[in-house]
């Protein structure tokens, strides 16, 4: 098994999370293990909820991007 701990970060196009990347590369630990996996918002869409559900984060969030609590 991999998992430890597991981050997650959006971005609004690949040019932006390549350039974090590039940033991350560039700061790296000397130990440890740093896996990164990118996916579109249409493959992030598709992902399952085996146990539990969404959090209110997840259900509160929608395609405007004005969002009133």
């Amino acid at each position: 098994m991999v998992q430890f701990s597991v981050y997650v970060k959006i971005f609004p196009n690949r040019i932006s999370m390549m350039q974090y990347i590039d940033t991350l590369r560039n700061n790296l630990p000397k130990r440890g293990s740093i896996r990164i996996l990118g996916v579109t918002n249409k493959q992030y869409e598709r992902m399952l909820i085996m146990v539990g559900g969404k959090t209110i984060q997840e259900e509160t969030i929608t395609e405007d991007p004005l969002v009133i609590l």
